[in-house]
């Protein structure tokens, strides 16, 4: 029988439903079944799983979902102590027991999670919502309103690997992050990215630089001396930055040289 068969029969249907979060690199496949569940040539191990009803609605917020886990769930274990940096993508399958037909039922992302007692709730927002972007974003302003680093006609275009700086943990303390070495840059604004052994991709805000001390917005979970990061500075979007520090004035995106009168405030003579 096929998927849709087995899908509208009143007795023949033994649904398994097939979970795959993508983190970076890193997949991890569960299925709500009692037993292993394989597709597609990949394995999906057991884990008490229940999510919310699907719905279509022309209200985004109406199709998303929510997935119920264990508090120690790999996945709500990402959420633990700060929120993880890359994008966790689910895509949810549907099957039934004996058969080869495997339907893709709702693809989405991991938005938060929160705990009560001894379950999670993962909070599914649809693909769909990826679509939502702003209009116009540029204004008539001073300062550059590129987003450093990134690439493309009309942006930033500043090689991120020309001006970032690869080099190892010396100490951890709290939010304070100590490396081996760092060079004289711009570091407030910037980031510090890190490969976790599970090889997800973890980035943090830098606050302050204080040698080669370097305060985050909020601490690695997991880091240890030795670890290889990456700094990358940052930019306070001036012109006399976007020259000394990254010589990408052609680029630059504000308009430095606006009239410091309002010809609109009323006074006759501008």
């Amino acid at each position: 029988m096929t998927y849709d068969a087995r899908e509208r029969s009143t007795q023949a249907g033994e649904p398994v439903e097939l979970y795959e979060f993508a983190y970076g690199s890193v997949v991890h496949r569960h299925t709500s079944s009692a037993t292993q569940q394989s597709e597609g040539g990949n394995d999906y191990l057991p884990a008490a799983l229940e999510r919310s009803q699907i719905e279509t609605s022309a209200e985004r917020a109406r199709n998303a979902i929510t997935v119920t886990c264990p508090r120690d769930f790999v996945i709500a274990e990402l959420f633990r102590v700060t929120p993880p940096t890359s994008i966790i993508a689910l895509t949810l399958r549907r099957m039934h027991r004996g058969d080869a037909d495997v339907a893709v039922i709702w693809m989405g992302r991991v938005v938060n999670c929160e705990w009560q007692g001894s379950v999670a709730t993962l909070n599914c927002e649809p693909l769909i919502t990826s679509l939502r972007r702003i209009g116009l974003r540029r204004k008539y302003q001073r300062q550059c309103q590129h987003v450093l680093y990134q690439q493309g006609a009309g942006r930033c275009n500043v090689v991120r690997a020309t001006h970032s700086t690869v080099t190892t943990v010396s100490a951890v303390a709290g939010k304070v992050l100590s490396l081996a070495a760092l060079g004289s840059k711009p570091w407030a604004g910037g980031f510090v990215e890190w490969e976790t052994p599970a090889g997800s991709i973890e980035r943090r805000y830098i606050e302050s630089a204080s040698g080669t001390d370097l305060t985050l917005a909020q601490p690695f979970q997991g880091i240890t001396v030795g670890a290889a990061v990456t700094a990358s500075p940052g930019c306070n979007h001036t012109m006399a930055m976007c020259e000394a520090t990254y010589a990408n004035l052609p680029n630059y995106g504000g308009f430095p040289f606006i009239p410091l009168k309002n010809p609109f405030d009323g006074t006759p003579v501008f």
